[in-house]
């Protein structure tokens, strides 16, 4: 691959500092306690580390809300200690991809203190009079309830489109621009190796705030994405980003969340050839569990052929336009997969190296997020007391505001609230997982003994950890996997995902069984040889036919004729 293509081969690993491992006792993961981990991340076969945010915050948001982009929170040590970390990374040949949260500060960020008083950084967020005696518009807070806040010395509301301690930033304020560019520059110059964009399509809202579809009669306010993401100018800012900044740090990484972007045509604009963004993250196979319009804890039955008609979709169109993918399972924002998709019961390590497959072996970036690497599952269970997530809080609240099943609220945090994969990182089988000598800032999953990062070190021939070690090699070794042609085989069927990969030197087969149950499958294709597969291949398959076990997960390579 060219080195300007660098970044398509790359395996990114998100780090969650505040749950990854704890060098002072405080309870609270930090830098040295990253650098400490370094080695253990490049012998996975990681190439790029990615933080969430770090910087000085009131944590609300669990960092998201920033109130100074120059600064660590003391939580996670000091620039001395990130400065050292980066350049331990660097030195063993890791690059370091911070968070980028410009669509919103904290309220306590001095921008925002400044505007609150109208002072004459006021325009710099987004302000409106009364309509009709309220709110500008009916819409909702991600975070719950109105999207807007009264500002009683003004008497204007101003914009939060999360949480009311979030402002959103008013882009259409070159002023603004310009110091966003400038925090760029700033950690682009310390050794940054480029960004992760937070919900970078809310920078543009829809002309007018005109009032979002009403999906919840019974609520004022109603939730969604609607006019508040994917504004006219995202492509524009995005654009005027790379022309000011991006284009004098080629080596930059840039990768934008970018919820509401439902189809690869809608993403093109924004990572034709890399340019403005390199690529996107987008929520369409991360919604496909959800009822439309409704926050997640609304549960949606679906069927295998949605979810290729979604991952499939993306990878056919941009293969053809120029266009590139993220691959991700699992984030901060995200419960743990198996039991999502597959099984995190009797099947777990099945399921989590048949993922393991289907995961690394798409067209795009490869995403890992701290512990999928060893099969992390959701805790059993959650108790009120236990949650730490404003989003989950939240959401238990509003449930027993209306005498609500608070019993079924907390099933539905359990299956697919975000603390789900905020629990501490489990090195090994001593108190906390190893993560902290103290009291950890949210609970251990008590699973912690049987399933930790030392003892899959000791069984590296059979552990979810060597699996995704050598598979990730495997990835390396055949550039097919990375850029090779993507190919669906048997859309219709529902329980097989499979499909070819498939480059001048040879094919990749790529066959993964979502059922729970024994199922026969006939490829289309010859199989070629067994690279790496999660149970030992029957020797009475047959060329094409082939009888998949439960969540069973195969990738085969077929070297071309004519090859030496």
């Amino acid at each position: 691959m060219d080195n300007q293509n660098w970044w398509r081969s790359s395996v990114v690993y998100q780090v969650y500092p505040v749950s990854f491992k704890d060098t002072t006792g405080n309870g609270k993961g930090d830098l040295d306690g990253i650098t400490s981990k370094l080695q253990y991340l490049k012998d996975l076969g990681v190439d790029i580390v990615w933080l969430s945010p770090i910087y000085a915050s009131p944590m609300v948001d669990m960092g998201y809300d920033i109130s100074d982009y120059r600064a660590i929170h003391p939580d996670f040590g000091t620039m001395q200690d990130w400065e050292r970390m980066v350049k331990e990374a660097h030195r063993i040949g890791l690059k370091v991809v911070m968070d980028l949260v410009v669509n919103h500060t904290s309220d306590q960020h001095e921008w925002f203190q400044n505007a609150k008083d109208g002072g004459d950084k006021k325009d710099w967020y987004i302000w409106r009079g009364k309509k009709d005696g309220k709110e500008p518009n009916n819409w909702g807070a991600i975070f719950g309830g109105s999207a807007w806040e009264w500002n009683e010395k003004l008497q204007e509301y101003y914009l939060h489109v999360f949480d009311v301690t979030q402002p959103d930033l008013n882009w259409e304020n070159p002023e603004v621009q310009e110091a966003i560019w400038d925090i760029m520059r700033f950690w682009l110059d310390k050794g940054c190796d480029g960004f992760r964009m937070d919900v970078i399509n809310c920078i543009s809202k829809t002309p007018g705030f005109p009032d979002a579809p009403v999906i919840d009669p019974e609520s004022p306010y109603q939730y969604g994405l609607v006019h508040r993401f994917n504004g006219p100018k995202v492509a524009d800012y995005l654009k005027a980003m790379h022309d000011r900044v991006l284009q004098y740090y080629p080596n930059a990484f840039t990768v934008g969340e970018a919820p509401g972007v439902k189809t690869a045509e809608q993403a093109l604009p924004l990572v034709r050839d890399g340019v403005p963004l390199q690529m996107l993250f987008h929520f369409e196979h991360m919604y496909i569990d959800h009822q439309p319009g409704m926050p997640c804890f609304n549960y949606k039955p679906w069927k295998l052929t949605e979810l290729k008609d979604i991952l499939g979709g993306f990878m056919e169109y941009n293969q053809l336009h120029n266009g590139w993918d993220s691959l991700y399972l699992e984030n901060h924002d995200q419960p743990r997969i198996l039991g999502r998709w597959a099984n995190d019961g009797i099947y777990r390590d099945i399921s989590a190296k048949m993922l393991a497959i289907f995961h690394a072996t798409g067209r795009g970036t490869l995403f890992l997020y701290q512990s999928q690497e060893i099969g992390m599952a959701n805790p059993s269970s959650w108790e009120v007391d236990e949650l730490r997530d404003l989003e989950e809080i939240q959401y238990y609240e509003s449930v027993q505001e209306r005498n609500g099943d608070v019993k079924d609220a907390l099933k539905q945090i359990q299956r697919i609230g975000r603390d789900n994969s905020r629990t501490p990182v489990q090195w090994n089988a001593e108190p906390n997982a190893g993560f902290t000598t103290g009291t950890p800032w949210i609970k251990v999953n008590d699973d912690y003994k049987e399933w930790n990062v030392e003892a899959q070190l000791a069984s590296l021939d059979t552990s979810v950890l060597g699996f995704w070690r050598r598979l990730l090699a495997i990835r390396k070794q055949h550039p097919a996997l990375v850029t090779g042609k993507f190919e669906m085989l048997d859309y219709e069927n529902q329980d097989v995902y499979a499909y070819t990969r498939a480059d001048e030197a040879g094919q990749c087969l790529v066959v993964c069984s979502f059922a729970d149950k024994e199922v026969e499958w006939v490829s289309p294709v010859e199989k070629g040889s067994l690279l790496i597969g999660n149970y030992l291949v029957s020797e009475g398959d047959s060329d094409h036919v082939m009888k998949l076990r439960p969540y069973e997960g195969r990738l085969y390579y077929l070297e071309k004729s004519g090859r030496s």
